[in-house]
């Protein structure tokens, strides 16, 4: 199927596209426009017929460009090119054809051929930085060949940097060999300004470096590199108000729905806003100052008086150059009033034209860093910002409205804006309400009746105290009221404003943002194999928003899309438009130029529009920007890119492109690949929680890569030149595509579409292993796979000589670790790691001795640990024991050397703290021969593991009978995978707990805590971190003990089992940024693997937080009265489960305690 659908889209290129174009804005890159729009007051708002500026002197001309009978090209990379005819740029096709290899290079998209100048621009950069840094395989440079945008350009390299020397070295190797350069954060851009064909210069997730930040007093003034992802800045600042005890908390002003994802470089390149952020909190008007480095490797330190002087001095011209662009604007009535008209609504169209209108022409530095917001890397690097932070407020307050129609709520949204009390209001229209489930439907009146037309208003109202917070919401329900128009959906008898209250539970109005949140995913989710996920965005005058979006609604109509939403920041009369969109077929590629074409006309010419209001210019708009400006404010910013970058060697192609048909040229091929991650969206959120993003690649360009590699293996007839780099991309994949996937399923948390990337890499290993896709595994045949499906399954049959074995060798390997020291050990054993190809583990010092042997049945408690009638007590006839699993890694593995706190085993310690609540312990029986199969699950090994965890699963029905008492496993990835494996008892799922949610539900409540520690650190594993609720779980218990807990603050530690050994580099990768206090003396966690990589990392010994618990917790004196207050998990005698038992079956991997 996959080799028929790339044969189809061979045979479609170069026939005629059958859908009609309607006048397009992408004349413009050809200067052959004049002019903006007809006279009019330059002051007065736009009219639904007359845009505000004129001039006078020009008339108004477009030239339209013939899709409807253009062709496709694709190129050898997939790449689909739209090219119109009659093409007014035919001399930027020539590389587009396919197979086209060229030694010319002309400074074009397309056109950048190595004419030599790549190949000694490489020869200088090694001087520069290492070999291992610089990326020029094919598997690296597809993989961060796209950005979250929907274009693909090959670049010939790929530099990762770690300081600002190596930045401004290359910046001025750039120059000698005028070679283009693209600089690259977390390229979760939109619009295509994070890719190129030249050389790309990576910025973000390298280590530690470009993540500093200083926090200035109170919080009110924050200085970030460009490599710290935004919600990481917020989350140091509500930190670094919590450990001052300061009244007040902060954050940054920018607030865009990627903040978790997106870096701050390119927050401020692209000025990103956000659902509350608007326009007065963006980064333009929010930044104090920033770090420069311009293309000939100057630094401008704007906070810096030397800094300024010395560029005043050695860059005078520079700065004479923009005093002079400022004086010539602001002498420009008309284009004053303009550009200050364009800047009260969003927008992120060229260059911000504001900084020139905004400051005094004698403030040049002022100017240059206003105008690098926005820049998208087109003018300079820019290495930090200091932001002035704005207050967080915590009091808030949500409610969602129904209107029966768009202009009923945008309408109430005027009346909103007039009070300022609304801090976000976002437009919900009826196809997104369509989508709306259960919860969602219960809060609001009348939703499930809403006819077709209807929308919503999602409401959010803030004050600083409770008092406050009521007197806004009551402003905003006047608001509302004085609107003058129906609340409901149906068009009938209209409800009052009180049926659409206010909600102050943070659970209710969770339920209200996770559907708007959740709209993108949704549609993402839904949407047919080979399309991508598109989202435009818009903005008008607010007074217009109505009008805009049912014609944009109708506009999407006529085009023929179905499945699409219209929901937007409504405060800001900013729209998003999300739809599916296939570059399969000539159709399919002409249709959305003519939509792109009738936004333009629509957004611009109708209502004096933005074509962007967040997410930047990029080579999506860059055609467009002289239709939005016009010729003069177009001028204006051809000398800005001038005066910067004389030279176009910053970005080329971005914001500015001569090619009138840049938006539909190198559109990227979704391919289909495995059902697990052909809805992926390619947007770039997993990134931020995968353990491997530092050290090889993403589970994004995990999926980029396989698709190719789909691709390519589907070709019907493949060039020499595709089979090589089908090879070549295929072993680099066994490295960095299989053996750095920690498969911990981190990425799935993040993902708008849930697509867990570990389990497609088990998948692939699965294939190798199991033999069930030899064609699918072929690309995942690394070590961690090599054992075969023959040597798994005698492994899980024999498994209880593995569990009497591994002891002895441990035991065995310490005594040499007493005899010769840890630097031997570490010297031999990392040789034979690398000698065997990652199969023999790499030794460390934390490496622990071998474990106790363990024997089954039931534990009973010393005499004097417990009152004997503690030890009876029942509820409901239901005995108070609980059935405890010690863990495989757990029963052959003891203390590591030189941890004296480490003391007996988690069956002892649990058993101690049990005793100490009045529960007795069952141990299952066989328990030396039993393993849930994660050690052999996540090579891929499925049927071993399928054997291992149906015997566990048995063991502990037997035990627990049937699920009648609680099970607590005391390794929780353990837990996660007897629950991921699918467990056909229901009653035994909802008994499965971990020693956290165990102990915090049953035993806490009973026992008396001491904190008999000062400082400890927290490690989380990455299985308890997905359920929600048990994190905060995790701290409460740890703080009943310690006085300071501080969690490790990583999403993984990249053991994942015996991985993080065997490959320790991944481990290390993922634990550099652990940050602990000086004066931490212990470490806890739940998983014992996770525990000796995250000692490894900090320093210190990590062992099972039962230890810690035990140590601080005594019986209650009066603890027979309280058992027969205390909850219990089990079935009662009369066969119905009782109150505590209506736990949500989806309440994750940990038995879901914080469903009860």
């Amino acid at each position: 199927m996959r080799r028929a659908s790339q044969t189809a889209i061979r045979r479609l290129a170069g026939l005629q596209l059958a859908a009609s174009s309607t006048r397009t804005a992408t004349a413009v890159g050809l200067q052959q426009q004049q002019g903006l729009h007809s006279s009019g007051n330059p002051e007065a708002p736009a009219s639904s017929a007359q845009p505000a500026y004129a001039e006078e002197e020009l008339q108004h001309r477009t030239v339209s460009l013939n899709f409807h009978e253009g062709r496709l090209q694709i190129d050898d990379w997939g790449a689909v090119s739209n090219i119109p005819k009659d093409d007014p740029a035919p001399h930027l096709r020539q590389a587009v054809q396919p197979s086209a290899i060229s030694n010319k290079f002309v400074n074009h998209d397309g056109q950048r051929g190595d004419d030599g100048r790549y190949k000694a621009f490489l020869n200088d950069v090694a001087s520069v930085v290492p070999k291992k840094r610089v990326y020029t395989d094919p598997l690296h440079l597809l993989a961060y060949g796209s950005d979250a945008s929907f274009y693909r350009l090959l670049p010939k390299a790929v530099i990762k940097v770690h300081n600002e020397q190596e930045v401004q070295q290359l910046l001025q190797l750039s120059q000698r060999h005028k070679v283009p350069v693209t600089f690259r954060a977390a390229g979760t851009s939109l619009s295509g300004q994070a890719i190129t064909d030249s050389v790309i210069i990576r910025v973000g997730y390298v280590g530690k470096n470009f993540r500093g930040i200083n926090i200035q007093g109170d919080g009110s003034k924050v200085t970030a590199e460009v490599g710290l992802l935004g919600g990481e800045v917020n989350k140091l600042l509500a930190a670094h108000a919590s450990r001052n005890k300061l009244p007040i908390s902060h954050r940054i002003g920018p607030d865009p729905a990627s903040i978790d994802a997106a870096m701050i470089g390119g927050i401020v390149a692209n000025n990103a806003s956000g659902m509350c952020c608007g326009v007065a909190q963006n980064t333009y008007h929010t930044m104090a100052d920033m770090k420069i480095i311009l293309a000939d490797g100057t630094v401008l330190d704007t906070a810096d008086e030397e800094s300024r002087k010395s560029f005043m001095r050695t860059h005078a011209s520079v700065a004479n150059a923009v005093s002079d662009l400022a004086r010539e604007v602001q002498a420009d009535q008309q284009l004053t009033a303009r550009i200050k008209a364009k800047y009260k609504i969003k927008n992120t169209v060229g260059y911000s034209l504001n900084a020139l209108v905004d400051f005094p022409p004698d403030d040049p530095i002022t100017i240059i860093k206003h105008l690098m917001v926005g820049s998208e890397g087109t003018l300079g690097f820019i290495s930090n910002v200091t932001y002035n932070t704005v207050r967080e407020v915590h009091h808030k307050a949500s409610a969602f409205v129904l209107f029966p129609d768009i202009n009923s709520a945008c309408d109430s949204v005027q009346k909103l804006k007039a009070t300022q009390v609304a801090s976000a209001v976002e437009l919900v229209d009826y196809n997104s309400l369509r989508l709306a489930q259960a919860p969602f439907v219960a809060l609001v009146a009348e939703l499930a009746q809403a006819q077709e037309g209807a929308a919503g208003l999602l409401i959010e109202v803030k004050g600083e105290t409770r008092e406050e917070l009521q007197e806004r919401i009551q402003t905003a329900q006047r608001a509302l009221t004085s609107a003058g128009v129906q609340f409901d959906g149906q068009r009938k008898v209209p409800l009052g404003i009180e049926s659409y209250p206010f909600r102050f539970s943070p659970e209710e109005t969770k339920v209200f943002w996770d559907f708007r949140k959740g709209l993108i995913p949704i549609i993402g989710g839904s949407r047919s194999v080979g399309t991508s996920m598109m989202i435009e965005d818009v903005v008008c005058p607010v007074e217009h928003l109505a009008d805009m979006t049912q014609d944009l609604i109708q506009l999407f109509t006529d085009c023929g899309y179905k499945d699409f939403s219209a929901v937007g920041h409504a405060l800001e009369g900013n729209l998003h438009l999300v739809f599916a969109q296939g570059f399969r077929t000539p159709e399919e590629v002409a249709t959305f130029g003519k939509l792109l074409s009738g936004m333009a006309d629509i957004v611009v010419h109708k209502y004096n529009g933005s074509l962007k209001g967040e997410h930047g210019t990029g080579r999506n708009m860059a055609p467009f920007v002289e239709l939005e400006w016009g010729s003069r404010a177009m001028s204006y910013m051809r000398r800005i890119k001038h005066v910067f970058d004389p030279h176009n060697l910053l970005n080329p192609g971005v914001i500015i492109n001569e090619d009138p048909a840049a938006h539909l040229q190198f559109l990227k091929p979704s391919p289909p690949a495995s059902s697990l991650i052909d809805n992926c969206m390619e947007c770039g959120y997993c990134e931020a929680f995968c353990l491997s993003r530092d050290l090889t690649i993403t589970p994004r360009q995990r999926i980029q890569t396989y698709r190719e590699i789909t691709r390519l293996r589907g070709l019907p007839s493949p060039s020499k030149e595709q089979k090589e780099r089908l090879t070549r991309m295929e072993d680099v994949w066994q490295y960095d595509g299989d053996s750095t996937c920690a498969v911990d399923g981190m990425c799935a948390v993040r993902c708008p579409v849930n697509i867990n990337t570990g389990e497609f890499t088990k998948q692939l290993r699965t294939a190798a292993v199991d033999g069930l896709d030899p064609a699918a595994g072929a690309a995942s045949a690394s070590t961690s796979s090599r054992w075969g499906s023959k040597l798994a399954i005698n492994g899980a049959n024999h498994f209880k000589m593995i569990n009497n074995g591994v002891p002895y060798l441990l035991n065995t390997v310490d005594f040499f670790h007493g005899l010769l020291g840890p630097r031997v050990l570490e010297v031999v054993s990392g040789t034979m790691n690398k000698w065997s190809n990652h199969i023999v583990p790499q030794w460390n010092k934390y490496i622990p001795k071998g474990g106790q042997s363990v024997k089954s049945g039931l534990s009973l408690a010393p005499a004097a640990a417990l009152p004997t009638e503690a030890a009876k007590a029942t509820q409901s006839g239901i005995p108070r024991q609980v059935v405890f699993l010690p863990t495989c890694v757990n029963r052959m593995m003891g203390a590591a050397r030189g941890d004296a706190n480490y003391s007996g085993s988690t069956l002892e310690v649990f058993t101690n703290i049990a005793h100490k609540a009045g529960y007795q312990v069952i141990v299952p029986e066989g328990i030396s021969g039993l393993c849930c199969g994660m050690m052999f699950d996540s090579r891929g090994a499925k049927k071993a593991a399928g054997m291992k965890t149906a015997e566990a699963i048995t063991a502990l029905s037997l035990a627990s009978q049937m699920g009648k008492l609680p099970i607590v496993i005391d390794n929780s990835p353990c837990l996660a995978q007897l629950k991921s494996a699918g467990l056909n008892q229901k009653e035994l799922k909802f008994s499965l707990y971990e020693p956290v949610a165990f102990t915090s539900l049953f035993l806490a409540p009973v026992l008396d805590f001491q904190r008999v520690k000062g400082s400890v650190a927290l490690h989380v594993p990455c299985t308890s971190k997905q359920v929600p609720g048990l994190s905060e779980k995790f701290v409460e218990l740890a703080q009943k003990c310690a006085e300071t807990v501080t969690p490790t603050g990583i999403p993984c530690c990249g053991m994942a089992g015996d991985r993080g050994l065997r490959f320790p580099e991944l481990t290390a990768s993922a634990c550099q940024h652990i940050d602990l206090p000086k004066d931490t003396t212990d470490g806890y966690s739940t998983s014992r693997t996770c525990e000796i990589g995250v000692s490894n990392a900090a320093g210190l010994y990590f062992r099972s937080i039962l230890f810690l618990i035990d140590e601080a917790t005594r019986p209650r004196k009066d603890l027979k009265g309280q058992l027969g207050e205390l909850p219990q998990q089990g079935v009662g005698q009369d066969g119905k489960r009782p109150p505590l038992t209506s736990i949500h079956e989806q309440g994750g991997p940990a038995g879901g305690t914080t469903h009860v």
